[in-house]
């Protein structure tokens, strides 16, 4: 790593054919021990922090058929929560932009 250098944690990983979830712990496990507190810390994680990176689902990368139903369902799950998130984000800014300025304009 280079100086300045910053690196995000993935929190979901694909790795020699098995996927994993990065616990509370900094360990990555894998995908097929996760329960309800992982599931939880990785929840609180994709809304709280801005740098949640996850390896794209891609079938033919995880070989153990359990590692890829567990994978591809919380994957396609954060997915869509992320994306959510950003909207939510962009729509709430819109929204207090336009108070800000019309209020502000009444000074």
């Amino acid at each position: 790593m280079k100086k300045g250098e910053v690196t995000f944690m993935k929190y979901l990983k694909i790795e020699e054919n098995k996927g994993y979830y990065l616990s509370s712990d900094g360990d990555h496990k894998e995908i097929d021990k996760i329960n309800k507190e992982g599931l939880m810390y990785l929840l609180n994680q994709a809304t709280e922090e801005d740098d949640f990176e996850m390896d794209e689902y891609q079938e033919e990368n995880i070989g153990n058929p359990a590692h890829k139903i567990i994978y591809q369902n919380i994957y396609e799950k954060f997915n869509g929560l992320l994306s959510d998130k950003n909207r939510f984000k962009d729509e709430s800014n819109q929204l207090y932009r336009s108070a800000l300025e019309k209020y502000s304009e009444a000074e």
